[in-house]
């Protein structure tokens, strides 16, 4: 099963891919991508996303079982440092 999480960035995508990747990577997650397109991959999880001008859309394609579809779009809200949403 696949969801998609859009969002309004505010931070420079510079900004927002460096702290995501270093997030990514505090919690074993690899993070490859740049301020474009990019992908999410580690502990059962695969999200692609695409930074598009101030829009973020995370394409989650794979998570675990066991971890429920709010708790992770709440972990990736975290890692992408956004809490607004847009549709």
């Amino acid at each position: 099963m696949k969801k998609s999480i859009k969002v309004k960035i505010v931070d420079h995508p510079d900004e927002l891919i460096i702290k995501a990747r270093q997030t990514a990577e505090k919690h074993g997650l690899r993070f490859t991508g740049d301020t474009e397109k990019g992908l999410i991959k580690g502990l059962g999880i695969e999200a692609h996303y695409l930074l598009q001008e101030d829009v973020l859309t995370v394409k989650i394609l794979r998570k675990p079982l066991l971890l429920s579809w709010a708790k992770l779009e709440q972990k990736v809200r975290t890692l992408m440092n956004i809490n607004q949403n847009i549709g």
